[in-house]
């Protein structure tokens, strides 16, 4: 937890690296593809599965322009040659194709159904997330603008992860769970993982559902309290003997290694 004290006692400011970079801009992804597709469906601009897809399409080209010209200068100190951005825009154009395939048919689906079904029904039956929530933690001793990947209206927490699964992140879905708990007073007992991965171009996405059980609650309030302890304190806990390779603080703590 070394990152913590560097944070938020040293006030050291950790440098991005190629996975932070690559999850900001697929996180990005999702949340303008999402968003996008609501405004054309509220706005009456889409009125059928084929129109909406149309319109993402021809939208695709405008968003990553603007997420290329945002990203590229931190792309590029974060270590990406120009060669390896490219590569990372593609994945992101990858992804976001992906999504209208599946919003799109969605979309279609509940039409098909549903024939007469309002535009508020038809957004909230086809397309049942909201993005990026901002939540106020302090009822748990965290963060008051906390960022939740996407919730779903049914009671579950769901988060994105853009590389290998790591046992740890079940707690970010936990955590996310008990500050709703807290705010809404209401039951959040399942959370999902969705890693997103590229295998030679191919996006595969894997989804992790899990139980928010009481094992994990207690884990996530005993890290909570051992990092208040350490910024309450100002306790260095000492660099660890084993970093992982991608954390933005590793510079500080290995002098350069």
């Amino acid at each position: 937890m070394r990152d913590i004290y560097l944070k938020y006692i040293e006030r050291a400011r950790g440098v991005p690296n190629k996975r932070m970079i690559r999850g900001a801009i697929l996180h990005k992804v999702v949340e303008e593809v999402i968003i996008r597709s609501k405004i054309l469906i509220y706005s009456g601009a889409a009125h059928s599965g084929a129109e909406l897809s149309m319109e993402l399409s021809e939208l695709c080209e405008k968003v990553m322009k603007r997420i290329s010209s945002e990203w590229r200068k931190k792309s590029i100190e974060a270590g990406y040659s120009e060669e390896e951005f490219g590569k990372l825009m593609n994945k992101a154009r990858t992804l976001w194709m992906y999504e209208v395939s599946q919003i799109t048919a969605n979309v279609d689906r509940t039409l098909a159904k549903h024939p007469y079904i309002s535009l508020d029904a038809l957004v909230h039956t086809a397309i049942p997330v909201v993005v990026e929530q901002k939540l106020d933690g302090r009822f748990l001793g965290l963060s008051p603008n906390l960022s939740a990947d996407a919730l779903s209206f049914a009671p579950i927490v769901l988060d994105l992860k853009t590389g290998e699964f790591r046992s740890w992140q079940y707690l970010s879905t936990t955590g996310y769970a008990l500050v709703l708990e807290a705010l809404n007073e209401t039951p959040v007992d399942v959370g999902v993982l969705v890693n997103t991965t590229f295998i030679s171009n191919r996006l595969r996405i894997t989804r992790t559902p899990h139980i928010i059980d009481d094992s994990l609650r207690m884990r996530f309030i005993e890290i909570r309290d051992e990092m208040m302890e350490i910024i309450a304190n100002a306790r260095d806990p000492g660099v660890a003997r084993r970093c992982p390779d991608d954390c933005p603080y590793i510079g500080i703590c290995r002098g350069g290694e």
